[in-house]
């Protein structure tokens, strides 16, 4: 599989908030730094655990416990930064 560009990655997640979340957010409102709780997008705890297990099912990838943090969550950028370093370093069948 090919390496995901910033920009795939930040329009995927886009889609899954705007699409899979049913937070009621057109995806124009969504911009890279917008945070995502409460001053931002206004999504909360519920929202944020549903956007963990929608990533790890469309990226094909998990979060670790210790890596779950609010920072983490702050912004489609951060959080784009670190979907495409777990996607990168997901073992393949090659070398697994």
């Amino acid at each position: 599989m090919k390496e995901l560009t910033a920009a795939e990655v930040k329009s995927r997640l886009k889609e899954i908030i705007v699409n899979d979340l049913d937070a009621n957010i057109n995806i124009s409102d969504i911009k890279d730094d917008t945070p995502l709780y409460d001053e931002g997008l206004g999504l909360d705890s519920i929202a944020i655990i549903n956007l963990i297990v929608l990533i790890e099912n469309r990226f094909d990838m998990t979060f670790d416990e210790n890596e779950i943090s609010s920072a983490l969550f702050s912004n489609i950028d951060s959080l784009a930064g670190f979907v495409r370093s777990k996607v990168a370093h997901k073992p393949t069948m090659n070398n697994a």
